[in-house]
């Protein structure tokens, strides 16, 4: 004979009840978290992109593609003119299109999730992947002027760089970029996360920011110098064939959708 037969019918209900429920929540945040990502991909781009188009359309790109449509029925040159409007060439450009896909991402990020406890994430990956992304830039700059200075200098006192003169100024721009980015990205990591410290609350089980390996990929921009620089023709033809500066804006939009889909898990000490 089963005891309390109503009481054992209404626990049954009661957690029949709650796995239902649980089973919705769980498929909730599921569903959230992809219309987060899709939402902030879609941000990333725009921010990141629409910047060094506006600039490009400033500095007459626009009236040269429309001039390759009207004047040739080449697909290929059509296509090259097309990705003119992408070419990233200035610090300012670099700046504005890192700027617009962080901003961007972050704004919609906290917008669509639906999880308060992860805003403060997104900030504080936002500010590290905008650091991590200029830092590295700024001093490849600083260190390319100084060289190029160093350079023109040579070249007044001697009228010609020599082939010695010519591999020592090579070997130079290698070590700025090897030194920048490593350096560039461990100082970006140690003041974002000073910065987090002193503008955000400290959560409990709380962790610092550590340093990934895909913090790399945003650097490849730098990282491609040395095959422009190499002495080997193979490389050389692979550098021009890959046009990274048209793929550049594409790589600012990666540091913009890291920071907008960051979430509180990141930061924790126990997460795996």
């Amino acid at each position: 004979m089963q005891p309390y037969p109503i009481l054992s019918g209404e626990f049954k209900s009661f957690y029949s009840k709650r796995e239902q429920l649980e089973k919705k929540a769980k498929c909730s945040v599921k569903n959230n978290k992809e219309e987060v990502k899709k939402a902030v991909l879609t941000a990333s781009i725009i921010g990141a992109v629409a910047p060094i188009i506006v600039s490009n359309l400033a500095k007459g790109k626009g009236s040269e593609l429309i001039d390759t449509f009207k004047k040739s029925s080449s697909i290929k040159d059509k296509f090259k003119s097309a990705a003119n409007l992408f070419e990233v060439k200035t610090y300012g450009q670099i700046l504005a299109s890192t700027l617009g896909g962080v901003i961007a991402s972050v704004a919609t990020g906290t917008k669509t999730d639906k999880n308060p406890e992860n805003k403060t994430a997104k900030y504080k990956e936002g500010i590290f992947e905008f650091l991590n992304n200029m830092i590295p830039t700024t001093f490849v700059a600083m260190g390319e002027g100084l060289i190029y200075k160093h350079e023109n200098k040579l070249k007044n006192m001697t009228g010609k760089l020599n082939n010695s003169e010519n591999n020592k100024i090579k070997l130079m721009r290698t070590g700025l970029i090897m030194a920048s980015v490593a350096g560039g990205m461990f100082v970006a990591n140690k003041t974002s996360n000073k910065i987090n410290e002193k503008c955000f609350k400290k959560e409990e089980n709380e962790k610092k920011r550590e340093f990934k390996i895909c913090d790399c990929f945003v650097h490849l921009d730098d990282l491609i110098g040395l095959f422009v620089l190499s002495k080997s023709p193979t490389l050389n033809k692979i550098a021009d064939k890959i046009q990274m500066d048209k793929i550049l804006p594409f790589l600012y939009a990666k540091t913009g959708y890291e920071a907008g889909t960051s979430t509180k898990q990141d930061f924790c000490c126990n997460h795996q």
